[in-house]
């Protein structure tokens, strides 16, 4: 069986969608069940309504990461596949993650409706540079980051693992457990599922430095010979944005902001995690204009 996870927070108006698509999938030979992970009613009245059977599961407002466990602990499939109540994913994606045969696969988000703006412009360099990294590293059987957007995991690697509560990001955090464990990543880019990104500089340095605090979180010994993510490895990237992105004035004055933004978000992480260490309660915030 393959169980469908979704957690979602007051996203009423959205999950109803993101449940139809799960339903629309081809699961081979496989059964299937959907289960919906939230805090608010009305977000789980709206999953009942849109697929009567439907597992729902009321968390207590403690944090996706929580949720999460919730969600594992009910779900009966050998094979789970989480994805969150805001997004859209492909009509082949599930096939596409289980034709693959690691044990945690992850897909490629991608631009939900691209703008040619600066976060638009953003999105997509952050969103490709991704791709061509899950492609390098998977093509070498090498430690990567899944997407927590849409990824696949067996169960049986959970068997004696839990999210802890504090958690920024469970992405980066399951991806370094599963490469300690001796599991192997995989890496399906015809597993595409539509991403909205943040559309105010607020809304993208409260997102970014979620994601680049969650690596900071991983125990050490989970970290040796990973190559994982670090200020230094993205800087040494620049050059390849520049090459690739940089082909009008536009651009290459959206490309300086870019830099000075992510840098601006290091520097944050370090200074909350690192120096301050600050917990999850303080640090991560809700982005609303990705709703």
């Amino acid at each position: 069986m393959v169980s469908i996870i979704i957690t979602a927070k007051e996203e009423a108006r959205t999950i109803g969608r993101v449940i139809l698509a799960f339903l629309k999938q081809d699961y081979g030979s496989n059964d299937f069940e959907v289960i919906v992970v939230a805090p608010d009613k009305e977000t789980l009245a709206a999953a009942k309504c849109a697929y009567g059977e439907v597992k729902t599961i009321q968390d207590e407002n403690m944090g996706k990461p929580a949720a999460l466990n919730l969600a594992i602990k009910e779900a009966k499939g050998e094979t789970l596949v989480f994805s969150d109540g805001d997004v859209e994913v492909a009509g082949s994606a599930v096939k596409e993650l289980l034709s693959c045969r690691e044990d945690l696969v992850s897909g490629r988000p991608i631009i939900w409706a691209e703008k040619d703006d600066l976060y638009g412009f953003w999105q997509k360099i952050l969103f490709d540079m991704a791709h061509r990294l899950r492609i390098k590293k998977s093509g070498q059987g090498q430690y990567f980051p899944v997407s927590g957007y849409l990824f696949l995991i067996k169960k049986e690697m959970l068997n004696n693992f839990t999210f802890p509560e504090g958690l920024l990001a469970e992405d980066e955090y399951l991806s370094y457990y599963v490469w300690s464990q001796g599991g192997k990543i995989g890496y399906q880019p015809k597993a595409e599922v539509s991403v909205r990104g943040p559309r105010n500089f607020s809304d993208w340095v409260k997102q970014k430095t979620r994601t680049v605090g969650a690596g900071f979180q991983a125990p050490k010994k989970w970290k040796k010979r990973t190559g994982g993510r670090s200020f230094w490895f993205e800087a040494r990237e620049a050059w390849v944005m520049w090459r690739d992105y940089g082909d009008s004035f536009r651009r290459t004055v959206w490309l300086w902001f870019l830099f000075l933004a992510r840098f601006y978000v290091w520097l944050l992480v370090l200074v909350k995690i690192r120096l301050l260490g600050q917990s999850r309660a303080k640090i991560w915030q809700r982005v609303e204009s990705t709703k």
